[in-house]
């Protein structure tokens, strides 16, 4: 079977190499996402398993429309009592780009009808909506040119939403970008990893969740595919077993923290819903009197840029101060930032290793890797 694996911009190339590591093949990177095929337990595996997967997608159909009704009758086309029950509760996601075809909750419905029609004449009932927590969800996606898509969701959510965010703090990063921005610094999960301007502590969670080898379907195991009718339980729960027992308890190299009270308990709250309380260590402080750990590891952090004039001030401000910690305690260490802000680059001082184009929400951003060199380089 065939599916596609949204992502965020920036990240189908590391997604790619996931998705063929836990089983995936005829994998094909194309925009914000990764086409590929996979029998039963290398779907499941790549569920429970994926950091940088937003969603998992099953095509089941596509042509071109012309109008709303021609919308209801390419969703009437699908054979719906092989993707759900009738017991099942269901919901319609529409995003249309198209230029007069363009009412989401109009084609919501009428996608809607389609599946119900199917079931009531099948089967002379049909399934109920949901929208709030649907068994099933599935997506209409309508391009500008009139070509229209359906699609089954494997994954039930967003897969960013990993279950231990109880507080949000202010701006928290997307659960995808922080792993996506952890994979693409290089770093090795068994050394230090130190987030000086942790917030609420999304890259500090994503950090030990990778160092421990702890699937982020172990901290949310709500999946759209459990839901549907050929799901096998037994290969999903033996699945599940696999991954527990893979989890280390070991790690306590990830440090964290933050000259705001407020964030730092934030990120305490959050870990502990994680369950790693006792692999991460975080405490109130400033940039330059923060403590590095000992050894060579990674600095990642997203220091705040301010997207108006005054802030954007403030947080270049900073950058001498993260340039004074760097400087003084840190020799050795390879150092990333995630930066909004164009003159960050130039303020910082230091000659990039690499540097990644991103997208954190609506903002274009960039992902900019350091070696700190010892005084005598």
């Amino acid at each position: 079977m065939t599916f596609f694996a949204k992502t965020l911009p920036g990240l189908e190339g590391v997604l790619l190499e996931e998705l063929t590591r836990l089983g995936a093949v005829e994998t094909r990177a194309g925009n914000r996402g990764v086409s590929f095929a996979a029998e039963d337990e290398a779907l499941y595996r790549i569920l429970i398993h994926t950091r940088l997967a937003l969603r998992v997608l099953v095509p089941l159909t596509q042509g071109h429309v012309t109008s709303e009704q021609e919308i209801y009758d390419l969703a009437r086309s699908v054979t719906w009592h092989e993707h759900m029950r009738r017991t099942n509760t269901f919901a319609i996601e529409t995003v249309t780009l198209h230029p007069e075809i363009n009412h989401s909750a109009f084609l919501n419905m009428k996608t809607k009808d389609a599946v119900a029609d199917a079931f009531r004449e099948r089967f002379g009932e049909r399934p109920s909506v949901n929208v709030d927590k649907p068994d099933v969800l599935i997506h209409l996606h309508l391009g500008a040119n009139g070509e229209a898509s359906l699609y089954l969701d494997a994954s039930g959510r967003s897969l960013n939403q990993r279950g231990y965010r109880t507080n949000a703090w202010k701006a928290p990063l997307n659960e995808v970008l922080a792993a996506g921005v952890i994979i693409l610094s290089g770093w090795d999960p068994d050394t230090p990893f130190f987030d000086p301007m942790c917030g609420s502590g999304t890259l500090l969670i994503e950090a030990a969740l990778m160092a421990k080898r702890k699937a982020p379907g172990l901290v949310n195991g709500d999946f759209g595919v459990t839901r549907w009718p050929a799901f096998r339980k037994a290969l999903w729960q033996g699945l599940m077993m696999e991954a527990r027992t893979q989890v280390r308890r070991d790690v306590d190299w990830i440090h964290g923290s933050d000259i705001d009270p407020g964030a730092v308990k934030a990120t305490i709250a959050n870990l502990k819903a994680a369950s790693l309380a006792r692999n991460v260590h975080v405490k109130v402080a400033s940039v330059e009197n923060s403590w590095v750990p000992d050894g060579k590891g990674m600095i990642l952090s997203n220091p705040p840029y301010g997207d108006r004039l005054g802030d954007r001030e403030d947080a270049r401000a900073l950058v001498p101060l993260i340039q004074q910690m760097m400087k003084t305690k840190a020799a050795g260490y390879k150092a990333g930032f995630l930066t909004g802000d164009p003159k960050f680059k130039k303020l910082i001082g230091l000659r990039e290793d690499k540097a990644f184009e991103l997208k954190n929400g609506p903002l274009d951003v960039e992902l900019l890797l350091y070696t700190l060199f010892d005084r005598k380089h």
